[in-house]
């Protein structure tokens, strides 16, 4: 890869209709070989019709990448909560990870409703958070590093 400088974009967007099972495999294995040629690596999750996404990478990949995801017509509502520079990947092992949602623990699924009711309630304050203060979405993020497979 590039040495460019590594970036790191996290989004929640809503799902466009009820998406099936196999509806998410196609989108995962669609989106890791595109990953895959960009330098990209990351992490999808999907719970309750809503998509939670980290993407990392260097900036102009993300930025194309971005591009064809606000394009896509199974998600609406697409609201970037993090997007900046980071000093290494959390992902580092592959294109892209997923995390089915019969796979998501029962603290793992509140915390993805907890996050989404969250950002609804405020988008105002959506965003990295301040020097020194922790909104949380990094940890939920990291928390996925030692990834369990779909």
């Amino acid at each position: 890869m590039a040495s460019e400088a590594l970036h790191r974009l996290i989004y929640l967007s809503t799902a466009v209709g009820v998406l099936r099972a196999d509806e998410l495999d196609r989108i995962f294995l669609r989106s890791r070989a595109a990953n895959t040629g960009a330098g990209i690596t990351g992490l999808l999750l999907f719970h309750e019709g809503s998509f939670l996404q980290m993407l990392e990478g260097p900036a102009a990949g993300l930025a194309s990448l971005m591009l064809r995801i606000r394009r896509d017509r199974r998600h609406t509502g697409l609201i970037v909560l993090h997007a900046g520079p980071c000093a290494e990947r959390t992902f580092p092992d592959s294109p892209l990870h997923y995390v089915a949602p019969r796979n998501l623990t029962d603290g793992e699924r509140q915390a993805f409703a907890d996050l989404r009711a969250a950002v609804h309630a405020r988008p105002f304050m959506v965003g990295p958070p301040a020097p020194g203060a922790d909104n949380g979405l990094s940890a939920f993020m990291s928390s996925f590093a030692a990834i369990r497979v779909a």
